[in-house]
């Protein structure tokens, strides 16, 4: 077989080589479907030379992507790659392969001289094949032979579609492009220059037959100016004319060119384009005849003038329209951009005020309008436009057809309006008091503010000197000084006490400025002031705030953070002074189940109780300690010149306190506290430290079952961040279905084959590798990603069962386990959907809950369990001896199997106990009609043992470790048997 494809090798080439090929290949292999592609340079696409349906070749090729499809598999390992069999199933997003549903995919590549893959030959069948050794060499032979054809012929393909694009564009363009070889004197050029020049194409092109067509009048000056540029040092030219065709048609040209000269200056050869720009030039005329009439009327006058046709949707505008409204016009072609332009508020009575002279209601208009925000650049100001028109033309029947207007930009004058309206707007309304008295000082106006805070009203103070405001409180001296500083400076600012009309004194802030006009002379004094007295209590409310608690009075948290860094910086700076101390604790205290009080008895009490605890801790606190609410129900001392075992002495008398029944109104309330410790230096060196790692401290308590003392403990933090960043990766790998699902045979005892498997799930992080599931599945029942990670592995293992029927193993049964947590937090009916969805009999899927999962009623176990069975899923109860049992319950929860512990097989040779605990099982479950799987197994003498006992079922490392679902199918098909030792 090589040796006839060597031959066909030497002596044809191209596509008689590549034809006579793939009928071998027909003849060989009897594909239904086959082609030879090749890869495009970034590997990403291939594009089939010759695609052949049982052994006839189609007349068209194919193009694909290779994403996700076999192909890219032969690209990347440059190796022969078959699938046997389900090669649809094994690659879904291959098109071709699910479209024809083929069973079978050979992808084969073909070779460079530089051993690249550039190619492939992919032979598709209808139904399973293998390849006997011969034909696998044959097929590696093919693709180091195809190579050099397949490369020469990609080459060729490309460049036939480049010059066919090439030509298509220059159709388009009415652009051709030629050559002028000077010292041969002959012209090459492409198609459209034929088409240009309207000529027929077995004219030989020359220099003579060019100069002929360019019309007469331009003749002379064309020549002219192409002699000299050829003989000029330019390297370039570009120039229009017109040639005059034959048929009396005028065309005009443009002819661009570069120019090449040899090392002594003298051209040899010009290359250049002709363009066929006859319409744009004829375009071009008109419009500037038009642009320049329009020019001429419309720049006359300064408003931007415009006309509008009805019927048509047409506008006439002026330049000055644009520059008025700052718009491109290009973008405003219909009524509706127009409209577009004007303010959304404005814009319902324009269209209102066009509809009434469109329907003959009126013959002319007046609006004004702000320009839409969105088409205003943010660094200019608003813009107000008057719009006026009026009907121009009417048709026969005397309807509105035309109309005309100006418009006018009235943002000046809109802008001085609303200045003297909010002027008028904040005298009036100001919170700030003023008061306007002429040049002689007295008062001519005040707003409603003064009359608010002095109690006189204007009618009282117009025309009265300011003084009746006089507190008596300032010496003559100050109201010297302050008038000194108005006439000298033209103004004066400060704080003064006046009185109000019903003689109450209050502290005011007032500046005073001098009114002047063009001459310098003194039209008006203004002052203006407002009320502190208000300002300064808030103002030592606030600090109060800023620092404290307004529930209990005590520090904050920001106020007690500072201390804390106060303290370390005191610490810090007084090392030296052996009379000072060098260390203080931070306790941070979390009432337990606060949120319960809450709930049951109401907020009040809630902060009733939180009140107490502060009054409690404030008097057992000596009096340089600090004592802070930190949160909500958190609170935080800081003990000043106490250690850890110290402050640790405290916090447990701190317990004792309030351990006592606390009275609320009518109601005793029992709470316990968690406290959190850190000291100073050891549990850390800066401020933030210290309070971050109380605050751990106190939920490690917390975590370890409240009500009770924690001392902060570096190794226990970095195993809980390490746990944090567990969590994180694991939400990863759930939501990137990186879990993976291993498969642990369970073994007959009686025949010793496979019956069922047990899912197990395993994952492999990115950081850390293996990690246990004894670790990661309490991390996500603790987390709550249970139910997630559930649905992965019970969707999986469905899958990979549904894989093993598909292979003719439709006896096996999956086990598959199930948290309690599951069952609490997560809504378990999918189990129905995902079954269905692979077909599969109920009957082959077993549910295993741990032995305390199904003793707990609290979840509706019992009746989910119950339901599993009507459907006819199998219950197993796992690790069964290890919880609390009880018969009653376990006939309540009528499994189907019971699977005994590892931890009672593992020493079941030595221990008596072990082997009753059994024994009890193994006669419990022949009176119940219940199976037994023995877990754990890992000897012959277990074996041994279980056999005589009776036990149906054993699964351990004496057969096999999970594994993954390849090696459990091969354990299949393998038809291993476990060897099981008869028992004496």
């Amino acid at each position: 077989m090589v040796t006839g494809l060597k031959a066909l090798k030497r002596n044809q080439y191209g596509k008689d080589f590549i034809s006579n090929t793939m009928q071998s290949v027909y003849d060989e292999l009897k594909p239904d479907h086959f082609y030879i592609a090749y890869f495009n340079k970034t590997g990403t696409k291939a594009t089939s030379l010759a695609y052949y349906v049982n052994g006839n070749k189609k007349v068209s090729n194919i193009s694909y992507m290779l994403d996700e499809i076999p192909c890219r598999k032969v690209l990347e390992s440059g190796a022969i790659y078959l699938l046997s069999s389900q090669a649809h199933l094994v690659y879904p997003k291959d098109k071709l392969l699910v479209e024809y549903g083929f069973e079978a995919y050979l992808g084969i590549p073909i070779f460079s001289q530089h051993d690249d893959v550039i190619g492939i030959l992919v032979c598709l069948f209808d139904q399973p094949i293998t390849l006997a050794p011969p034909q696998f060499d044959w097929c590696e032979s093919i693709g180091q032979q195809l190579g050099s054809e397949l490369q020469y012929l990609a080459l060729l393909a490309e460049q036939e579609l480049l010059l066919s694009e090439m030509e298509s564009s220059q159709r388009v363009a009415k652009l051709g492009n030629w050559q002028w070889y000077v010292q041969t004197n002959t012209i090459t050029w492409s198609q459209e220059v034929y088409r240009i020049y309207e000529i027929e194409h077995q004219l030989t092109p020359n220099l003579k037959l060019v100069q002929e067509y360019i019309h007469p009048e331009d003749r002379e000056r064309v020549i002219h100016f192409m002699d000299n540029i050829i003989k000029s040092s330019h390297s370039s030219y570009n120039i229009i004319y017109r040639i005059l065709l034959s048929n009396g048609k005028v065309k005009y040209i443009r002819n661009e060119s570069i120019i090449f000269k040899d090392d002594n200056g003298n051209t040899i050869q010009v290359r250049g384009i002709v363009q066929d720009i006859t319409e744009f030039y004829h375009l071009s005329s008109e419009l500037s005849k038009t642009s320049n009439k329009l020019h001429v009327t419309y720049n006359a006058i300064i408003e931007g003038v415009w006309e509008y046709h009805f019927s048509s949707d047409k506008k006439i505008t002026s330049p000055k329209i644009w520059d008025l409204l700052k718009v491109d016009s290009a973008k405003v072609n219909t009524f509706h951009e127009w409209i577009y332009i004007i303010h959304k508020d404005e814009r319902r009575a324009v269209i209102n005020a066009f509809k009434k002279i469109k329907g003959n209601n009126c013959q002319s208009f007046s609006f004004e309008f702000r320009k839409n925000p969105y088409l205003v650049d943010n660094n200019s100001a608003e813009s107000w436009f008057k719009c006026e028109g009026r009907v121009v033309d009417a048709d026969a029947f005397g309807k509105n057809k035309k109309i005309a207007g100006v418009l006018t930009d009235i943002t000046d004058s809109i802008s001085t309006i609303q200045q003297l309206n909010l002027a008028k707007t904040v005298f009036d309304n100001t919170s700030e008091c003023i008061i306007i008295t002429d040049s002689c000082n007295n008062i001519v106006t005040v707003n409603k503010s003064f009359e608010e805070v002095t109690g006189y009203i204007k009618d009282d103070v117009v025309g009265k000197n300011p003084s009746i405001l006089s507190s008596g409180m300032h010496d003559k001296s100050f109201y010297e000084n302050m008038w000194h500083s108005v006439e000298t400076t033209g103004q004066w600012k400060g704080q003064l006490y006046n009185r109000r009309k019903n003689g109450h004194v209050f502290p005011e802030e007032m500046s005073i400025n001098k009114i002047e006009d063009d001459n310098h002379e003194v039209v008006n004094y203004v002052g203006v002031f407002h009320d502190v007295s208000v300002r300064q209590k808030t103002e030592r409310q606030l600090r109060f705030y800023a620092n404290n608690d307004a529930l209990t009075t005590l520090m904050n948290r920001r106020r007690f953070s500072e201390m804390v860094e106060k303290e370390l910086v005191y610490v810090n700076d007084n090392k030296a002074d052996v009379s000072c101390y060098k260390e203080f604790s931070i306790l941070l205290i979390d009432l337990d189940d606060f949120k319960a009080i809450n709930d049951l008895y109401g907020h009040d009490v809630g902060d009733k109780l939180l009140k107490y605890i502060a009054e409690t801790l404030l008097k057992h606190c000596s009096d340089d300690s600090l004592v802070c609410r930190y949160g909500g129900d958190e609170f935080a001392i800081l003990l000043k010149g106490h250690s850890s075992s110290e402050a640790k002495k405290y916090a447990e008398d701190l317990i004792s306190v309030l351990l006592r029944p606390i009275y609320i109104d009518t109601l005793k309330l029992d709470i316990t506290i968690s406290i959190g410790i850190s000291t100073y230096p050891e549990s850390g060196l800066t401020h933030l430290d210290l309070l971050k790692n109380a605050d751990y401290a106190m939920y490690e308590q917390k975590r370890n079952g409240r009500n009770g003392i924690s001392i902060y403990d570096g190794k226990l933090q970095a195993e809980y961040l390490r746990q944090l960043r567990l969590k994180d990766r694991l939400i990863k790998a759930i939501s990137e279905y990186k879990i993976q699902v291993y498969y642990q045979p369970i073994i007959d005892i009686e025949t010793g084959k496979v019956c069922k498997f047990e899912a197990l799930t395993r994952w492999f992080d990115e950081e850390e590798g293996y990690i246990s599931p004894v670790i990661f599945i309490e991390i996500a029942e603790k987390y709550g990603l249970i139910g997630d990670l559930g649905k992965i592995v019970f969707d999986k293992a469905c899958c990979d069962l549904a894989g093993m029927r598909q292979q003719g193993f439709t006896d096996i049964c999956i086990s598959i386990n199930r948290s309690v947590r599951e069952f609490s937090n997560c809504d378990q009916k999918y189990i129905y959907d995902i079954i269905e969805r692979y077909n599969l009999p109920f009957d082959k899927i077993m549910i295993e809950i741990t032995e305390s999962a199904a003793l707990d009623e609290g979840n509706n176990i019992l009746e989910l369990l119950s339901e599993f069975s009507q459907k006819g899923i199998s219950i197993a109860i796992d690790d069964f001896g290890t919880g609390y049992s009880s018969m009653s319950a376990i006939i309540a929860n009528k499994p189907n199997v019971i699977k005994i512990d590892r931890s009672f097989i593992i020493d079941i040779e030595h221990s008596v106990e072990s082997q009753i605990l059994v024994s009890l099982v193994m006669d419990m479950s022949r009176k119940l009609n219940l199976d037994v799987v023995a877990e754990g197994v890992e000897s012959e003498a277990q074996v041994r043992i279980l056999s005589k006992m009776g036990c149906h079922y054993i699964q351990g490392f004496y057969f096999s470790p999970a594994v993954e679902i390849e090696q459990a199918m091969r354990l299949l098909e393998q038809n291993e048997v476990c060897t099981i030792p008869a028992y004496v």
